[in-house]
């Protein structure tokens, strides 16, 4: 379903019926299949938000909303992973065997872009250690696109140094044991390499890390600045006691260090880092001063401004207005146990909090960031959702969640 924002008027996405009748006519789907397929929860939408691909069945296929145009776009005993469309939604990437594929959507011919992919070598997937350590539990994706949709950056992880552990599959009735690689404290991670390859093929050109030793260096996150010109990635020691953002030019691989973050303790990575601006300068949250906050840098890595200071901490970037100059966050300066959402300017003035309501509050903005909706919730209150303008006044209420039961108990005050 859509629905409009501001007076909650729903109608249909797409017309489901229709998406059914076109996946029926495919290769390798049932009338059953393609009804399942057609009223699914979620979708891996295109860019514009016309087109999705969906993975089943170990093969993907295609389809454009609101038309009767379908396609099985893979077809082989092989199961695909990660795939996703390119930023102009003209391609679609996945990996499969441990090597990266796309497939060009217009000709429906498919190009393998690496050709190293093993059990030991994996192209575009993280293995257990930077899925569970590093990226975080349920992010397996190992490669970036590029703005212009020319390129793609990768992670090549080689488990060769990886010692195997055994483990009890305590599933089956009589338990089955298997070894699978495992580091334990102290043993060999696994070696990274970070890799930039054309979308329309040829050889991988590997950014230079030669400053690391490679059994001590973790690529920690990826992404390209927004002319396509560079990767930018942020490496770590094992101990994880630094971070460096790093530039590699696409073109040629060499790498540059625009700054580095330190501590006698532990440096942690934030996905939300770096936020970019239309000019190239960039948004940092780091924890240099003992508080998570805000720091505006230029394309090179210089310090424009600290925006946010004290004894407190920004928990997430959530949007910035540029017309405005403006720059939306969650953070704890009004409570540290309970996140509330700010604005402050571009120029590091006029700290303000938007919500106003004591207890939590998780916002989730708009992309023209002049809306967004709170889900907020207390200690005798069950999460209540609302929308508000981007100066904090209220727009609707979505959803109070009235519990009628709770009128029942006595509840403390707070």
């Amino acid at each position: 379903m859509k629905v409009d924002a501001r007076t909650g008027e729903a109608s249909p996405f797409f017309d489901a019926a229709r998406m059914e009748s076109a996946l029926a006519k495919l290769p390798g789907l049932s009338k059953d299949d393609a009804k399942k397929l057609a009223h699914r929860a979620s979708y891996k939408l295109n860019p514009a938000q016309s087109a999705v691909v969906i993975n089943f069945n170990n093969d993907l296929f295609y389809y454009e909303l609101n038309t009767n145009s379908a396609a099985r776009l893979t077809n082989n005993t092989e199961e695909e992973f990660e795939e996703d469309f390119s930023p102009d939604g003209r391609m679609v990437s996945f990996v499969r065997r441990n090597d990266l594929y796309v497939i060009d959507l217009a000709t429906r011919r498919e190009r393998r872009l690496t050709q190293t992919g093993s059990e030991a070598t994996l192209n575009g997937r993280l293995d257990w250690v930077y899925e569970e350590e590093v990226y975080g539990r349920g992010h397996k994706r190992g490669y970036w696109w590029s703005p212009d949709s020319a390129r793609i950056a990768y992670l090549s992880l080689d488990e060769e140094p990886v010692h195997e552990f055994p483990v009890v599959d305590h599933i089956p009735r009589r338990q089955v044991l298997e070894d699978t690689p495992y580091p334990l404290a102290g043993d060999p991670n696994p070696l990274a390499r970070l890799g930039v390859v054309g979308a329309e093929g040829g050889d991988t050109l590997w950014v230079d890390t030669a400053t690391y030793e490679p059994t001590d260096l973790l690529i920690v996150r990826v992404a390209w600045s927004p002319d396509s010109r560079s990767v930018v990635f942020q490496a770590q020691n094992r101990e994880q006691t630094f971070l460096d953002l790093n530039a590699g030019e696409a073109a040629s691989g060499k790498s540059s260090r625009l700054f580095r973050e330190k501590t006698r303790a532990w440096v942690e990575p934030s996905d939300d880092n770096p936020h970019w601006l239309r000019d190239g300068s960039f948004l940092w949250r780091s924890e240099r001063t003992g508080w998570m906050h805000l720091y505006h840098y230029t394309a090179a890595g210089k310090l424009i401004k600290q925006l946010t200071e004290g004894k407190w901490e920004v928990r997430g970037l959530d949007g910035v207005d540029e017309g405005a100059g403006l720059v939306y966050f969650h953070g704890t300066e009004h409570s540290h146990i309970a996140e509330h959402v700010y604005r402050v300017r571009l120029d590091g003035t006029g700290l303000t909090r938007l919500t106003q309501t004591e207890g939590s509050h998780d916002a989730s903005f708009n992309p023209t960031n002049t809306l967004f909706v709170d889900k907020w919730s207390d200690i005798n209150t069950p999460t209540q959702v609302r929308l508000f303008n981007s100066d904090g006044t209220l727009v609707r209420v979505i959803d109070e969640n009235r519990v009628e039961a709770l009128k029942g108990y006595k509840l403390g005050a707070t």
